[in-house]
């Protein structure tokens, strides 16, 4: 706990934590000044910071939210702290609003220190950094009252602030860790932070893959944390090394400030899972469930340089279902799109190897590419194929070739070679097509050159 620490080993936690958080925070004097404001509070707002410490606060406030503070401001100033917390809208230079969360402070201050609120942006797209080296390294000496102020920004702050020796073990938690993990902060202290974190993540932590850097800022990283309900939430955390005062020759400890980006972990993975199932609609035809002609495209000029850097057969096939425009004519189009998914299931079944690929190429054309296969292989699977089309028995009154639907394939196989265009492969396997359909059609016939 803090109240076990004397010296100035407090202040500094404090003011690290203030100096260091990614949220925007700032206290507000009963005489309309702004007391403190941390780094992340200028950028979020495109003020320098130094230009808003001792600035007047109305001018960056919604004027409809001013009164409400000025309320809050009173009741302080007379010892009053009942007051809720509220939101409240603050002003960007640019005149576009960032929302805000005002309140009381509730620990006390040193006789004569002003009353003040304590002021937290709950909004932003800020990246987390650090201030400019060098300031947080020095000890505050703005008086007894800051030890007061910093100690209300550990404890009304939303984040976890903590301070860790290098093994992990945990000195100090603030209170916020009631909220986010359901832990009084006397639970935690004395045990090892490493022990809750996920243990896919435990890589993630500085210092344990590689050695610590020199500099005082550590890395920002994220990983899932253990609650006491045994659930877990993703953390986001910067830290920062100090000397440890207290006990020099341990070396030094380490103040952290985490916040649960559970919500953002939540949207990236929605997000994820979007782009993945707009990525697969992009990629299927829509009747029949196969791939469509765009990623057949891609997919077949990723096989052909495969195909090439191996020295391996790749093997295409062209399948056409036979006399299909009779069919349409005789059954109309609605049947029709059921006979095509028909057609299409049935060559699923025909080739089951992971690797191969069946796409629909055009009106009532297939293609199928299968990877590392010679010609006697391509034909074998080509004829699987017309004899699983010929098997669904669909009444086809229209075909001058059987009472069912019935198609015709064309086979062809080449190992690729830099000086031959891929499009080579397919016009082979359209030649074989034609030539089935010269024949007699519901054949498979492999191309062969004349």
């Amino acid at each position: 706990m803090v109240d076990q620490w004397t010296g100035a080993e407090p202040t500094q936690l404090y003011f690290s934590a203030f100096r260091q958080s990614a949220n925007g925070m700032a206290f507000f004097s009963e005489e309309g000044l702004f007391l403190r404001v941390n780094p992340a509070f200028g950028r979020q707002i495109d003020y320098p910071e130094e230009a808003l410490n001792g600035m007047p606060w109305e001018p960056v406030v919604h004027p409809d939210d001013r009164k409400q503070i000025h309320r809050m401001l009173e009741d302080a100033a007379n010892g009053t702290f009942g007051s809720h917390p509220f939101e409240a809208r603050l002003i960007r230079c640019d005149g576009t609003l960032v929302p805000c969360s005002v309140t009381a402070p509730v620990v006390p201050r040193p006789d004569g220190w002003p009353a003040s609120l304590f002021v937290q942006i709950l909004k932003s797209d800020a990246e987390s950094r650090f201030a400019a080296p060098g300031r947080e390294t020095t000890r505050e000496t703005d008086g007894a009252g800051s030890d007061s102020l910093y100690r209300t920004l550990v404890e009304q702050s939303t984040d976890v602030v903590s301070m860790h020796d290098l093994s992990g073990r945990i000195l100090y938690i603030s209170p916020s860790c009631r909220v986010l993990l359901g832990y009084e902060p006397e639970e935690l202290i004395g045990t090892i932070a490493y022990d809750l974190f996920h243990p896919e993540d435990l890589t993630k932590i500085p210092g344990i893959t590689s050695p610590v850097e020199t500099a005082p800022e550590l890395p920002l990283f994220s990983y899932r944390i253990r609650t006491k309900s045994g659930s877990y939430v993703w953390f986001e955390t910067s830290g920062r090394l100090i000397e440890n005062e207290r006990d020099p020759e341990n070396g030094q400890t380490v103040i952290s400030i985490s916040r649960d980006i559970s919500s953002r972990k939540q949207t990236e993975q929605q997000l994820m899972k979007t782009n993945e199932l707009l990525q697969k609609i992009s990629s299927i035809d829509a009747l029949t469930g196969l791939a469509n002609r765009r990623f057949f495209d891609e997919r077949f000029a990723k096989e052909w340089r495969h195909a090439m850097r191996f020295n391996t057969p790749l093997s295409v096939i062209l399948l056409d279902i036979d006399y299909f425009k009779r069919y349409n004519d005789t059954y109309g189009h609605h049947d029709g799109d059921a006979c095509l998914q028909y057609v299409a299931e049935a060559m699923r079944r025909a080739a089951k190897r992971p690797g191969d690929m069946i796409a629909r190429y055009g009106g009532e054309e297939f293609v199928i590419v299968l990877p590392v296969t010679d010609s006697q292989g391509a034909l074998y699977v080509a004829e699987r194929m017309r004899s699983e089309v010929e098997g669904l028995r669909i009444p086809h009154r229209g075909s001058a070739v059987s009472s069912f639907v019935t198609a015709s394939l064309g086979v062809a196989t080449m190992i690729p070679a830099r000086n031959v265009s891929p499009r080579e492969l397919i016009i082979r396997a359209d030649k074989a097509l034609y030539r089935a359909k010269q024949e007699g059609r519901n054949q498979a016939i492999a191309y062969c050159d004349e």
